[in-house]
């Protein structure tokens, strides 16, 4: 997996290093780091539905943190367990801009 969590640096939230060959692929480890905290088999996510993100951001740092956030907010408001597969990151007039698409599935206390 292209992250690390770091147990003894975080005990109320959690830490971890993520990487990748460019920025967008960073960008999508940190995402599966993120999304590995709350589901420990990432490959169990089945690709039902698509969201297409769009963030915006002064700083290359904060539009990472808004994209998790996002992936957060789409767990707690639509029960979706999201997935960022693609991500593009482009710098234009002072602001950052990542387009990213998450495939995932409904919480399903089942399973």
């Amino acid at each position: 997996m292209p992250f690390e969590f770091f147990d003894e640096i975080a005990t109320a939230d959690v830490a971890f290093e993520a990487w990748g060959e460019t920025i967008e692929e960073m960008f999508i480890s940190a995402a599966e780091a993120t999304m590995n905290v709350m589901v420990a088999d990432l490959e169990k996510i089945e690709r039902r539905e698509k969201r297409e993100i769009e963030i915006r951001s002064d700083a290359i740092d904060m539009l990472l943190f808004n994209l998790l956030q996002e992936i957060i907010f789409f767990k707690d408001a639509e029960q979706l367990l999201l997935r960022i597969e693609d991500a593009n990151i482009v710098y234009e007039n002072g602001l950052y801009f990542v387009r990213a698409t998450g495939w995932g599935e409904q919480i399903s206390p089942e399973r």
